[in-house]
């Protein structure tokens, strides 16, 4: 029952942040005129209304306005992952690799190019924005391949680089990211909607911010490379490009105070804490006090797991020496990192799972500890996808652990290889949730409830 309440919290956070909920809340339209944000504006007062669309809530975003003013549209364009595109939207579709770019992704990149280049002075340009978009619209250096964008794309993705630091070095080796396509919009009028995919909400940071000011610079690009010791393993074509950007201010991107950012907008739709604070009503309907913890899940899972843990055990051992029957709901949000020395399969969410479970197994004392509850542990990507598996994460509670302690099968094997995915796949603790069309990085529950009344200390 535990594992039900903690699947349905998961869900409720997951629907606080698709497109049919938040939508509503930043657009309308009267006749012609059609509201953004809070301005109401008279489309025959301008020239052409274009939608471009990016990211995995692309395609729910771009249906969602579809319905409502569809007609008013004279050209869209929607950019989505692989398995994501909708049959009732009508406007064009192209799906592309995530979270390395594939041929399609270097297609759309210059489909997006193309149509923010066609805008004139008097169009308007509605972009609906949400992560996923780095990969899914990327475009390659003259003189650097597919091939050689994937490999550089895959190192940082095993370094364990922060999204913050991966997208200020993807910015530097695009003519889309970092505020460039702003450069190629004609001084259009440009709304941008975005869905947060980032710790922090950074409008420079989400999909590598294709329309905001870039802050970082080429020799954050530097550091970032040599604090994960990656100057070695670069391509050859990738490491002749990085010498060219050292060497030329030109490739530099656009920063604040640039005039090509006069006539653009940036609107926040929807973001983590909006999920969490879903997942915290939901709990509390379920029976469980709700717990969100304030501070962000940054870093390594399995590290980001073990400090969580610890934290609410502590927290709910002195809670059940004061309360009978406690029920607490812990919530935590974020985007973590691995650092890929495995050869197995998985996700950060499917890693931060694995790495308590095989915690409790190598220790007694943490088991013990843990099971004096009834629990469940889920960590889950709000996309439905965590790394390149179709799970959206990993789930345990105390019939699954004790089934896994007692009668095995041994996580630990499969966590030093890192090998989540094939391990939850045997013993029964993935999430499948399918694509979600949304996408506000990760949540963490964990639902820990007394077995029984408690009698209070000294009592």
């Amino acid at each position: 029952m535990i594992r039900e309440a903690a699947m349905s919290i998961f869900r409720a956070g997951v629907h606080a942040v698709l497109p049919p909920v938040f939508m509503d809340d930043f657009f309308d339209r009267k006749g012609k005129e059609i509201r953004i944000g809070q301005q109401w504006i008279d489309t025959a007062s301008i020239g052409r209304l274009v939608v471009l669309a990016m990211g995995k809530a692309a395609a729910l975003m771009a249906l969602e306005w579809q319905k409502k003013a569809g007609d008013l549209v004279q050209e869209a364009l929607v950019i989505t992952k692989e398995a994501h595109a909708l049959p009732a939207l009508s406007w064009p579709q192209l799906e592309a690799g995530h979270p390395v770019p594939d041929a399609q992704s270097l297609a759309a990149g210059l489909a997006v190019k193309k149509l923010v280049s066609s805008l004139r002075e008097e169009d308007l340009l509605l972009v609906l924005l949400s992560g996923g978009a780095s990969a899914l619209v990327a475009d390659a250096p003259e003189g650097c391949s597919l091939e050689d964008m994937q490999s550089f794309y895959q190192l940082l993705l095993a370094s364990g680089a922060s999204i913050q630091e991966m997208n200020a070095v993807r910015k530097h080796f695009s003519g889309i990211k970092g505020g460039q396509l702003a450069r190629l919009a004609n001084n259009a009028r440009i709304e941008v909607a975005v869905v947060s995919d980032v710790p922090g909400d950074d409008f420079s940071v989400i999909a590598s911010g294709p329309f905001f000011p870039d802050s970082s610079t080429i020799g954050e690009v530097d550091q970032t490379i040599y604090r994960y010791q990656l100057q070695d393993q670069l391509p050859p074509a990738i490491a002749a490009q990085l010498a060219k950007i050292r060497a030329d201010a030109r490739y530099e991107t656009p920063k604040p105070g640039d005039p090509v950012f006069d006539r653009i907008t940036h609107h926040l739709l929807a973001t983590n804490q909006t999920a969490l604070e879903a997942a915290a009503q939901a709990a509390l309907q379920a029976g469980y006090d709700p717990v969100i913890f304030q501070s962000r899940l940054e870093g390594e899972a399995r590290e980001q797991a073990s400090v969580l843990l610890a934290h609410c055990l502590q927290e709910m051992e002195e809670v059940v020496g004061r309360e009978q029957n406690a029920a607490r709901c812990f919530i935590a949000g974020g985007e973590t990192t691995v650092t890929l020395t495995g050869n197995g399969k998985g996700g950060r969410n499917q890693e931060f799972v694995l790495s308590l479970v095989a915690a409790c197994v190598e220790s007694p004392d943490l088991y013990s500890r843990l099971n004096f509850f009834d629990f469940a542990i889920l960590s889950g990507g709000t996309d439905g996808t965590d790394g390149p598996t179709d799970a959206a994460g990993a789930l345990v509670d105390h019939e699954l652990l004790h089934r896994i302690n007692s009668v095995g099968p041994d996580p630990r094997p499969a966590f030093i290889n890192q090998d989540a995915y094939t391990y939850f796949g045997s013993v029964g603790g993935l999430i499948k949730t399918g694509p979600t069309q949304t996408n506000v990085m990760d949540m963490v529950l964990i639902l820990l409830k007394s077995k029984a009344a408690i009698r209070p200390t000294g009592s």
